[in-house]
């Protein structure tokens, strides 16, 4: 899969993989995990964009492919 996020950045792969590269260059962030890190994405979308994302799951890999549709879902991105 390959989404463009609305600042034009690309990311490509399995959600995991997205997720795990929107989280390499984030600032401040390297020491959350990936459950973490999206609750953390999933805040601040909420916080700065006042958008809600209902992101869903009980693993990473769940709730990284929750938050992938729900950005895509909300306009935060794109399809690619």
């Amino acid at each position: 899969m390959v989404i463009v996020m609305r600042d034009g950045r690309v990311f490509q792969g399995t959600a995991v993989q997205i997720v795990k590269g929107m989280q390499d260059i984030a600032f401040g962030v390297e020491r959350l995990s990936l459950p973490e890190y999206i609750d953390w994405v999933v805040a601040n979308a909420q916080r700065v964009e006042s958008v809600a994302l209902r992101v869903q799951g009980e693993t990473g890999d769940e709730k990284a492919a929750s938050l992938v549709q729900e950005m895509l879902r909300t306009g935060l991105a794109a399809r690619g």
